[in-house]
């Protein structure tokens, strides 16, 4: 039998050699293995933002969970759970109106612990907040082992997952956007991480909270590829949705015909957008077509609304 190496947790000063500097390198490192955290959460997140300003604070990381189209915030920290980052995790969220606030740090203080489940007890439904520990365990002087773990979370009741047990048409919806996926990866490698889902649309963020780039089925017997704005407040909404249509005309050219510009004037949101006729229930053929259709779109649309949106100046 061989000889089973001593595990051992690393302290806070030898974190700290691996990542020094807690903006410029925790959070890029948490951005870039955002996969590791959704595994252990369960969830679909996107990162849209990293350092974004939001009045005179920036929040470390925002994104969407593309599951539940929830807007996140990330707070992280090195050490022990602190009232300090307590309070932007809160900040933040209410700035943001978030649906999803995680706090990582190292440690978390057993009042810290008892924080995030009294606000996941009198939150709304749609409300969750998660304390993460990043743990950092080696085996004798192997390389650092990183390892999320859930210390502080809402109750089962309140979180969206995915069930694993699917109906017919959602095992359709699945295996069409895994296609759909796998096609936008082989034209652009590294354009997302976000897995297809067992549902009538699929999200990618676009480089901005409240902003999102969707490919759906519709009522109407449509396939979808749009740009949907929702900044959590209507008159934020009709502002950028107002700066990008001022700008239709250099928009247009890009793609070499006209979208659809639609400000939902029933609803909080806006969209612009292509559509074909088509649905889930189509043949295979079919299916192929709005695939070759839309995965090109997909691509297009970030190229060219991505820098749009991200220099689009809201007033508070």
């Amino acid at each position: 039998m061989s000889k089973i190496g001593k595990l051992r947790r690393l302290e806070l000063g030898e974190i700290k050699k691996i990542w020094p500097h807690e903006e410029k390198d925790l959070s890029p490192w948490i951005m870039e293995n955002i996969d590791a955290l959704n595994e252990v959460l369960e969830l679909q997140i996107e990162i849209e933002s990293r350092e974004e300003y939001i009045y005179n604070f920036r929040i470390d990381l925002t994104g969407t969970d593309n599951y539940s189209q929830m807007p996140i915030i990330i707070e992280n920290q090195f050490g022990e759970s602190n009232h300090d980052h307590l309070g932007k995790l809160i900040t933040y969220s209410a700035a943001k109106e978030a649906g999803i606030m995680i706090w990582i740090a190292n440690k978390f203080q057993t009042a810290h612990r008892s924080a995030i489940e009294w606000l996941n007890k009198i939150s709304p439904e749609g409300m969750s907040f998660y304390g993460i520990e990043l743990e950092v365990f080696q085996v004798d002087n192997s390389r650092p082992a990183p390892n999320f773990r859930i210390v502080a979370g809402p109750p089962p009741s309140k979180r969206k997952t995915i069930s694993p047990e699917l109906s017919p048409r959602n095992k359709r919806y699945l295996e069409f956007f895994e296609e759909f996926r796998g096609r936008i990866l082989s034209i652009q490698p590294n354009f997302t991480r976000a897995k297809a889902l067992p549902q009538s649309w699929w999200g990618l963020g676009i480089g901005r909270s409240g902003f999102s780039e969707s490919s759906c089925f519709t009522i109407d017997n449509k396939f979808r590829v749009e740009i949907y704005i929702d900044m959590g407040k209507r008159e934020y909404n009709d502002t950028a949705f107002a700066k990008l249509k001022e700008n239709r005309v250099a928009i247009e050219e890009k793609f070499g015909r006209e979208l659809i510009w639609d400000p939902l004037p029933d609803s909080r949101g806006c969209r612009i957008y292509f559509a074909t006729d088509g649905t889930i229930d189509d043949g295979e053929q079919k299916l192929k077509q709005l695939i070759e259709w839309g995965a090109p779109l997909v691509i297009k649309f970030r190229e060219v609304f991505g820098p749009l949106v991200k220099n689009i100046q809201i007033e508070a």
